[in-house]
């Protein structure tokens, strides 16, 4: 009888810790493309439109 239980919640207890891993995974590649999306480019990767209107 022991055995079974033991068993029974090793078996939760190892689906919960996949379900974690796989969500933390996840969550992990949504906050990457949130703050790439939300990354505001430096003033050398927009380029500068006053130089570049100067030369002109």
């Amino acid at each position: 009888m022991n055995w079974i239980v033991l068993i029974l919640v090793g078996v939760i207890v190892l689906a919960l810790l996949l379900f974690i891993i796989f969500r933390n995974q996840k969550d992990k590649e949504q906050l990457e493309g949130q703050l790439n999306q939300d990354f505001h480019k430096s003033k050398e990767e927009e380029g500068d439109e006053d130089t570049e209107q100067a030369l002109k």
